[in-house]
């Protein structure tokens, strides 16, 4: 009987940075972009409380503004794979079908703080 193959996963996993779009950036920004990531790694913290809180309260509506917000500005630095949790947390909050709002604000802190390392490795 033939070995079995394990499964391939569903989607690629994203880089936790995008090297074109950081490269593209710092060549668009010059020195610039180091004060982008340092003002990125200043204000996610306080989108990600928001986060955290509203799903304590389970207060799905509260999740949407934060979680667009992380989407996008981590987009614009080239961390995929943050942007792909907050859009998946926006569009569950804007659609009401978050099944686990805790857990799916863990799973963001969990690759903010990879993108963050990931960040200020760059400078």
């Amino acid at each position: 009987m033939p070995a079995l193959k394990p499964a391939a996963p569903a989607t690629p996993a994203l880089p936790v940075l995008a090297m074109d779009v950081v490269n593209e950036l710092r060549e668009i920004m010059g020195n610039e972009y180091l004060g982008l990531v340092r003002l990125f790694l200043e204000d996610a913290p306080s989108h990600i409380e928001r986060l955290r809180d509203a799903a304590a309260r389970n207060d799905i509506a509260a999740m949407v503004a934060p979680s667009h917000t992380l989407k996008s500005s981590s987009a614009n630095l080239g961390a995929l794979s943050l942007s792909g949790i907050a859009k998946r947390i926006e569009l569950g909050a804007r659609t009401q079908l978050l099944p686990s709002p805790t857990f799916a604000v863990r799973m963001l802190e969990q690759e903010f703080q990879r993108a963050k390392t990931a960040l200020l490795a760059l400078g």
